[in-house]
C-alpha cells in the first residue's frame, strides 16, 4: 500500500505508476491521460463548510474559499460563475482547520469527506451550509496499461447487488450532516463545564435582565431621536423647497389660469378647443392645489394659540364637511366627553380633524360609518413613549376617528405620514394632508397616530395635553 504526504503526490505517484489501483477517485479529462477509470460505483454529494449561514452559492461572491490543490472541486470553483477569492491547499486537513478557524470563509468539498474528517478532528463550530447539485462520481482509478483490471472490475461492480453496494456506503462512507453535539470534545468539554456555568448563570441572570431593558430603552430613545432629527431635516428643506417653488411657479399659474379664463369667455370655439381649455384649466388648478399645500407646509413655525374646547373644533369640523358626508352617504356618529380646556391654534387644529375626515370619506367611497370620540384619558406607559412631551399617567385630551373603510395596507403604514406620499388617484390629493397633521400635532406638543381598528377600517388617534402652552412662543397667549 502506497502513502502519500497530500493530494497533489498522489496525482505525482499515480503517473510515475508506482500506484496500481486507487479504489475511490472522480475521472476527469486531465486524470484520462494516466488513469483509466471504471464506471461509477458511488455518487456523493458536494457541500459547502463554513461556520457563518449561507441561502445560495451566489452568497460566495467575493468571499475567501478553500479547496484541495487539484482536486474536482479546485476545477469545480475555478469555472463557477460567482466571483470567488480561492485559496488552494496540500490536503483536507489544512482546508478544514482554515475553515473553522475562519482564516478563510467556506470551503468546498464532499459529503463523505467532511463528515470523516471533522469527527476525527474534534471541529465542532463547522456545518454544511449548502448542498450542491454537483456530485463527486467515485470510481475506481486503474492503471493505464492495465486495461484488463478496468474490465474485471466493471464486471465485479455490475454482477453488484444493491444490498452489498448499500453495506459498502454504510461500511466505509458516513453519509450524514455534522452533528455538533456528537463531537466527543465538546461533550467532555460540556461536562466538565455545566456546574460551573449553571451557577454562573444564576448568579448573573438578574442582573443581566436588568442591563438588556436598559440597553433596550436607551436604544429605543436614540432611535427616537434619529427618526426626529431625520424628519426635522427634511422638513426645513421641503420648506426652503415649498418658499422657492411658491415664489417661482404661483404667478406664473395665475398668469395661466387667467389666460385660460379669457380664452374661455371668446365666443366662436369649436368643441375640441372648449375640450383642451377645460383639461388646461383642471391641470392648472391641480397645480394651485399642490403650491397651496407647499405654501401651507413652510408656515407652521408660528401659532396663534388660544384656550378653548377641542369639541368646538370637532363640531365646525363636521360642519365643513357635512356636505361631502351627505355626498357620499356616510353616516357620522359624534360622541363628545366633557373635556377640559385646552391651548391651541383653532385654525390649525380644525385643519387636523378635516384632513382626518376626508381621508375617511375617501376611504369608505359610497356608504359608510364614521365615529368620533373625544375624552379625557390618562397616558399608559406605553403612549407616554410617543412624545418626548409625556409622562405615563398625564392627562390629556384624546379624540379617536374611526371609519368603516379597507383600513390601512401593511406595506403602507410606515410611509402613511411621509410627505407627497398617497394613496389616490392623480389629481385627486397632494400627499401632504397626513404630513402637515402630524406637523401641526407635533408644534402642540401632541401626536396623531395612524393604524387598524380591531373589526375593520382605519383608526386615526389625536392626543393634545390640557391646558398646556409655550408661554415664550410669540403670538401665543396661553
Amino acid at each position: 500500500m502506497a502513502k502519500a504526504q497530500n493530494w497533489a503526490e498522489l496525482m505525482a505517484m499515480a503517473k510515475q505508476q508506482q500506484i496500481d489501483l486507487l479504489p475511490a477517485i472522480v475521472s476527469s479529462v486531465p486524470r484520462r491521460e494516466f488513469l483509466a477509470f471504471t464506471s461509477p460505483w458511488l455518487s456523493i454529494p458536494g457541500v459547502v463548510l463554513s461556520t457563518q449561514p449561507l441561502t445560495s452559492v451566489a452568497d460566495l461572491a467575493d468571499r475567501t474559499v478553500v479547496v484541495v490543490d487539484g482536486s474536482i472541486w479546485d476545477d469545480y470553483v475555478s469555472v463557477h460563475p460567482v466571483d470567488v477569492k480561492l485559496i488552494r491547499v496540500e490536503d483536507s486537513r489544512t482546508a478544514l482547520e482554515l475553515t473553522a478557524l475562519s482564516g478563510v470563509d467556506a470551503m468546498v468539498t464532499n459529503l463523505a469527506t467532511a463528515t470523516v474528517m471533522i469527527h476525527q478532528l474534534g471541529i465542532s463550530n463547522l456545518h454544511v451550509a449548502l448542498r450542491l447539485k454537483h456530485k463527486s462520481d467515485l470510481s475506481f482509478g486503474v492503471r493505464k496499461d492495465w486495461p484488463e483490471l478496468v474490465s474485471i472490475l466493471n464486471k465485479t461492480l455490475a454482477n453488484m447487488d444493491s444490498a452489498t453496494k448499500e453495506d459498502i456506503r454504510q461500511r466505509w462512507l458516513k453519509l450524514e450532516d455534522i452533528s455538533w453535539w456528537r463531537n466527543p470534545s465538546f461533550q467532555r468539554i460540556g461536562l466538565f463545564s455545566l456546574g460551573s456555568f449553571i451557577l454562573i448563570i444564576i448568579f448573573f441572570v438578574v442582573w443581566n435582565q436588568s442591563l438588556k431593558r436598559q440597553v433596550r430603552k436607551r436604544s429605543e430613545a436614540l432611535e427616537k431621536a434619529h427618526q426626529q432629527l431625520v424628519r426635522a431635516a427634511k422638513m426645513e428643506s421641503i420648506g426652503q423647497l415649498a418658499a422657492g417653488v411658491a415664489h417661482e411657479v404661483k404667478n406664473p399659474l395665475a398668469i395661466i389660469s387667467m389666460g385660460v379664463e379669457f380664452l374661455t369667455g371668446s365666443p366662436d370655439k369649436e368643441e375640441a378647443e372648449q375640450q383642451v381649455l377645460n383639461d388646461m384649466d383642471g391641470a392648472v388648478q391641480r397645480a394651485d392645489r399642490v403650491i397651496r399645500g407647499l405654501l401651507d407646509y413652510s408656515h407652521y413655525s408660528k401659532l396663534e394659540r388660544r384656550p378653548g374646547d377641542v369639541n368646538e373644533v370637532i363640531k365646525q369640523s363636521l360642519h365643513l364637511v357635512d356636505h361631502e358626508m351627505k355626498k357620499h352617504r356616510i353616516e357620522v356618529c359624534p360622541n363628545l366627553g366633557i373635556l377640559e380646556t385646552a391651548c391651541f391654534d383653532f385654525t390649525r387644529i380644525q385643519q387636523v380633524f378635516i384632513n382626518l375626515f376626508m381621508n375617511s370619506v375617501q376611504a369608505m367611497g359610497e356608504g359608510g360609518r364614521l365615529e368620533i370620540i373625544s375624552k379625557i384619558d390618562r397616558l399608559s406607559p406605553i403612549e407616554a413613549e410617543l412624545s418626548p412631551y409625556y409622562q405615563a399617567n398625564l392627562q390629556v385630551i384624546k379624540v379617536t376617528v374611526t371609519d368603516t373603510g379597507p383600513g390601512i395596507d401593511d406595506t403602507e403604514s410606515e410611509k402613511v405620514f411621509d410627505p407627497f406620499y398617497t394613496t389616490k388617484d392623480i389629481g385627486q390629493g397632494t400627499g401632504l394632508g397626513l404630513s402637515e397633521s402630524r406637523n401641526i400635532m407635533e408644534l402642540h406638543s401632541g401626536t396623531l397616530q395612524l393604524m387598524n381598528c380591531e373589526s375593520t377600517g382605519a383608526c386615526a388617534v389625536v392626543i393634545l395635553p390640557c391646558n398646556k402652552g409655550d408661554e415664550d412662543e410669540e403670538n401665543s397667549t396661553c
